[in-house]
């Protein structure tokens, strides 16, 4: 078995095929043992992420002995503030039960926005040197394009749009599978994520931006995302 030469903390392997699993088959992850010379059975935890017919193949993450991150519990918060005049203010905060395989729960709290649907990123920079403005593009490890957060083809950073009440305040709560706080390609920790000026269409517009960014529009605020003690 080619599991028994893991021997790297974490492995991610693209197996090419032609794919012909259904395109919203559900990302599963299974624990099993591989073994090690001399060292008997350890832990292999498989993460899969299905293919799309025509675009992606199959796609695994392999996470094996020894770690260099914690499977324990983690959790983190992002401190929002407004960009530019804006007066955006909250906090959005990460839990993740089992790193770093396990989904992650986003609960936000934010209050000073304009009404209606707003698009929710994680961005690939967490550097607020330069605003909100300057974080890159959305979060994508994978080079997928832009979708919504229950598309089989979307950026690790997706999380679609939040509805701001006409107090101008927020609550969510959002569970997602592809989110990470540690290990792996997908950790989020030290990135940034960003309150958008307009909704998200969830690369559904037709445009070419669609299915870039969802046409969501400049930064209302943003706060990078670290971890809490």
């Amino acid at each position: 078995m080619w599991v028994k030469s893991v021997l790297v903390s974490c492995l991610i392997c693209l197996f090419i095929r032609n794919a012909d699993n259904a395109a919203m088959q559900a990302i599963s992850v299974r624990n099993a043992l591989y073994e090690v010379p001399g060292l008997g059975n350890r832990p292999l935890i498989i993460k899969m992420y299905p293919a799309v017919e025509n675009f992606q193949s199959d796609l695994y993450e392999v996470y094996a002995e020894p770690y260099n991150y914690d499977l324990r519990a983690a959790s983190a918060v992002a401190v929002i503030q407004g960009e530019g005049e804006g007066a955006a203010k909250g906090e959005i905060v990460f839990y993740q039960r089992h790193p770093p395989t396990g989904p992650i729960l986003v609960k936000g709290n934010l209050t000073d926005l304009p009404p209606g649907k707003h698009g929710l990123h994680v961005h690939q920079s967490g550097d607020l040197r330069q605003g909100c403005d300057k974080l890159g593009s959305h979060f994508n490890p994978y080079l997928l394009q832009h979708g919504g957060p229950s598309d089989p083809l979307r950026h690790v950073g997706d999380l679609g749009n939040i509805e701001v009440g006409e107090d101008g305040s927020v609550e969510f709560d959002i569970v997602d599978a592809l989110l990470s706080l540690s290990g792996g390609p997908r950790s989020i920790v030290g990135r940034a994520i960003v309150i958008s000026t307009n909704p998200d269409d969830l690369g559904r517009g037709g445009t070419a931006e669609s299915l870039v960014n969802g046409d969501s529009g400049k930064p209302l605020g943003c706060g990078v995302i670290a971890y809490i003690k």
